[in-house]
Parts: structure tokens; sequence; C-alpha cells
């Protein structure tokens, strides 16, 4: 037999074992489907979230793969105006501007998807004997020219300098947390305070109240660790705290509740379609209980 020849047969051979592999082992040939990336890229309070749904997913449809970066709102926002992810995970409403942006660079509008809910909680030491605070104090404690530095300010049971942890100023909840919390004087946004520690995680600004005695941060209340507390907050001094959960973050009796949201480029279609859709469905929000946040219903 020539060479030519014997090549000829043995490459047909390898095919016919080929294809009846393929047929014997129907894993085999779902595993020759072409592989679907999704990019997901944004929001750090969410970035635990979007990864558990990434790999819940994987299970429903073990040809998608979802890869998710964290980086804050404001970056995943600016990746979807720069054509450079498919999802945007956002702990804020879009702007303006960056729906402009969206529009210019891609040609199509930027499509809105409310996720999930948060109640934006407020931290502190386990030691803290200070279980509540309304949204005054806290004004006066985070914004810039605000008249409380101290514990005692707040309730003689505490002494010390509060230190502040917060987000860095790419993130939503920063976003969010300096709108609702500093807000307006003179009709001009306050800004926060100098001195506080600006941290590039949700998990690290608990991580650092933990470890302070006298720290006070906020993030979503899905970091909550056995080494902080809650604080109930009011929007006024003197009323009643509430402390963050499903109920009061949904019926906006928690003063800091806030939606969680993806953000697309035109309408999602195919496989990115599919995966906000089971997102949305019951086994999607089941995910966003478990992990601490606020289901749709």
């Amino acid at each position: 037999m020539s060479k030519s020849l014997r090549i000829g047969v043995g490459a047909a051979v390898c095919a016919v074992t080929a294809i009846t592999a393929l047929l014997l082992n129907p894993a085999l040939a779902a595993d020759k489907k072409k592989i679907v990336e999704i990019k997901v890229k944004g929001s750090d309070t969410m970035v635990q979230l979007a990864q558990a749904w990434s790999e819940a997913y994987q299970k429903v449809k073990p040809n998608v793969r979802v890869n998710v970066n964290g980086g804050g709102s404001g970056t995943g926002l600016a990746a979807l105006q720069n054509n450079q992810t498919d999802i945007c995970n956002a702990s804020r409403e879009i702007k303006a501007e960056e729906r402009a942006k969206v529009k210019e660079v891609t040609g199509k509008d930027a499509k809105e998807f409310t996720v999930a809910y948060d109640a934006l909680a407020v931290y502190a030491n386990p030691a803290n004997p200070v279980k509540e605070i309304s949204v005054e104090e806290l004004r006066e404690i985070w914004a810039e020219g605000g008249n409380i530095t101290t514990w005692d300010q707040v309730n003689p049971s505490m002494h010390g300098k509060i230190a502040l942890f917060g987000r860095q100023n790419n993130s939503g909840t920063y976003d969010y947390f300096r709108e609702h919390i500093c807000g307006k004087k003179d009709g001009k946004q306050r800004e926060f305070r100098g001195g506080i520690s600006e941290l590039n995680g949700s998990a690290e600004v608990v991580e650092n109240v933990a470890k302070t005695p006298t720290g006070l941060g906020y993030s979503g209340m899905g970091y909550k660790t056995p080494n902080v507390n809650w604080m109930k907050v009011s929007n006024k001094k003197g009323e009643t705290g509430v402390e963050p959960g499903i109920d009061v973050a949904r019926n906006g009796k928690y003063p800091i509740a806030r939606k969680l949201y993806l953000y697309t480029a035109g309408e999602p279609t195919g496989e990115i379609k599919a995966y906000i859709d089971w997102i949305l469905s019951p086994a999607g929000q089941k995910i966003v209980e478990t992990e601490g946040f606020v289901p749709l219903h």
C-alpha cells in the first residue's frame, strides 16, 4: 500500500471513530457546541452577585461563559460607552451624558434593566454601643463642612474621633451615598469631607470597620459579616431607626435603599438576552436573595 493511500485510510478511520464516539456519547457532541463569551463589567457592590449568577448559569448553559469584572459602576459604564463590554452592572442610574456617549459610539440607545434592590447599610464596629443614627447626623458626619467629627456628638455612650471608610469616586455606591446623604446646600451638591479612607471595594470597607473600634462605613447590605454591626437608620434624629432588610428596601421604609441595574447598548439579542431573561427569572432572583440582596418580587 502506498504511503498516500495509508494516510487516506488512516484519516477515514479517524473520522469514522470520531463520528461514532459522538453518536454514542451525546455529551461529547454538546462539547462541540460553539463557546459563547459574554463580557460583564461594572459595580463592585454587585460583583459577588454577578459572579454567583455566572457560576450558576454555566450549569444551565455550559457553552456560555460569562466573564465578570468589577472596577466600579463608572468604569463599567465607560466600557459600555466604548463598546468594550456586553453588559454593565451599575449600582446607580446611568447619567444623561453617559447615555449620550453610548448612542454616539455604538449608534444604539442604552437599555436599562432593574435586577435587584439593595439597602445601603451603615456599618459600625461591634464594640460601639451606638446602634442607631439618623440621615441628619450622617450628613453632618460625611459632608464637607459637617459639624460632627466625634462619637460623643452622636451619643454620649461612645467617645473618640469617627474614622470614616468609604468607596472610591468611580463607584456607584460612592455617588449614591454622596447624593442621598451629603445632599445639597444652596442648590449645589455637597461633596464628601476630607480625611475619608476611600477604598476599592465594598468588602474592604467592611473589613476596615471591623478592625477599627471608632470606625463607620457604608456598603451594600450583602457584605455584612459577623465582625460588624448594621446601624438602624432614621430620616431624622429622634425618630425610630430602621434596620436594612428585604421588605423595607422594597417599600422604601429604609431611608437608604436603591435599585441595582444592568445596562446594554441597544436591545439585547441572542445569548445576552437569554442570560438577562434568566437573571430576571425565579432562578436568577433566588441567587439575588442568597447573596444578601433584595429580589424584585
